[in-house]
Order: C-alpha cells, then sequence, then structure tokens
C-alpha cells in the first residue's frame, strides 16, 4: 500500500465491511471474502497512474468513499456500500447549489465536452448522500437513454428495490480532472453472484 494512502481506522475496531454489516444487522457474506484485496487492487491501479495523491477512506453509515484529497484532484475513486431506503426526499435545491457540473465538462474538455448531470456513485434511491457522492456523469448514461445508460439504470434499479444488497462503483480516470473516463459499476446478487459491467462516461 502507497504511503500516500490514509486509512481511518473505525472506532472500536474491525473493518469497514464488518461495520456496514453489523449496522443492518446482517453477516457479511462469503462472496465479499476478497473484498479488501479487489480494493486493494484497485488502488494500487490509481496510485500508479496518479503517483501524486493522497487517498482517505471515509465511512458514513451505509455506505464507504475512497477519495482522493490531493488538491489537484478532489475525487472519489471507489465508493460502496448496502443498499437502504432513502433517508427522505431529494434535497433538490441543495443539489442546486453544488457545483454545475457542465461548467467543469466544458472547461476541462473543450470541443470534447458532452452534457453531463450530478450523477451519484450510490443512487439516492438505494440511499447514497450528496456532497462527496456526486460527479460529472454523462447524462444519457444517468438518465438510461443510451443502451449503456439503460443496463446501468437496471443494475441501480436492482439495488435500489432489494435493500440488503452490496454495491460498488468504481470511478476511472485518465487525466487529473474530476470526469471519470469509464465508470465500473457492481452489484452482488442474493449474495451470491456478482453481476458487473464497465461503461464509458467521456
Amino acid at each position: 500500500m502507497s504511503d500516500r494512502i490514509i486509512v481511518v481506522v473505525p472506532r472500536g475496531g474491525g473493518s469497514y465491511l464488518d461495520r456496514l454489516y453489523a449496522a443492518v444487522g446482517l453477516d457479511v457474506p462469503t462472496a465479499l471474502a476478497d473484498w479488501d484485496e479487489r480494493v486493494q487492487a484497485w488502488l494500487d491501479d490509481y496510485d500508479r497512474n496518479f503517483t501524486e495523491n493522497r487517498l482517505l477512506e471515509v465511512f458514513l453509515d451505509s455506505a464507504v468513499y475512497w477519495f482522493d484529497q490531493d488538491e489537484s484532484h478532489e475525487r472519489v475513486v471507489v465508493a460502496y456500500g448496502i443498499s437502504t431506503a432513502p433517508a427522505g426526499p431529494r434535497d433538490a435545491s441543495r443539489i442546486r447549489g453544488f457545483p454545475d457540473v457542465n461548467v467543469g465538462v466544458r472547461n476541462a474538455m473543450g470541443d470534447q465536452r458532452f452534457v453531463a448531470d450530478r450523477g451519484h456513485f450510490l443512487s439516492h434511491a438505494s440511499g447514497g448522500e450528496l456532497d462527496i457522492n456526486l460527479f460529472p456523469q454523462r447524462t444519457e448514461l444517468n438518465r438510461g437513454w443510451s443502451d449503456e445508460g439503460k443496463v446501468f439504470r437496471r443494475m441501480e434499479k436492482e439495488a435500489a428495490q432489494t435493500p440488503g444488497t452490496f454495491h460498488f462503483h468504481r470511478a476511472m480516470y485518465n487525466d487529473e480532472t474530476w470526469i471519470p473516463d469509464r465508470l465500473q459499476y457492481g452489484v452482488l446478487q442474493n449474495d451470491q453472484r456478482w453481476w458487473v459491467e464497465e461503461f464509458a462516461n467521456k
């Protein structure tokens, strides 16, 4: 593990995975026995591509985020959690107050820009938060308007409609911006088998 990676050890010991499942009164599925190794491989890959990083592990109730807090990046690398019912309705005014992702996309990509939404790494319908959970996501992918988008929305719907479902969202970057080039989304179906897909975001 890189010495730039900061692990916030949960109070009371145990891994974040244990805490996630304890919070909802469930046992960690055996299908997640290699989860820490899987995440570590993703972080190592990120570290190889972006050597100037300062990764922080953030635990928020039913979700964990690996966030690069280096001032040149400030972006999520991996988010994972257990789907829950939303804490309440969408806070539309708070989302509107979040930076306009299309300004960032236009400034970063110029003629290559695309129309983006304030996408959620972990959907609101599955209990996802705001702030750290938001990123510039291609509109047709986020809203299910493209073929890839239809698959993405089916996966999100499955996680949301089956509370207690473990899911993850990995952002893959090809530059220094907070705009992912590709996204990998995975849903652990019935605590036994993975449904994992990769999507183009740029």
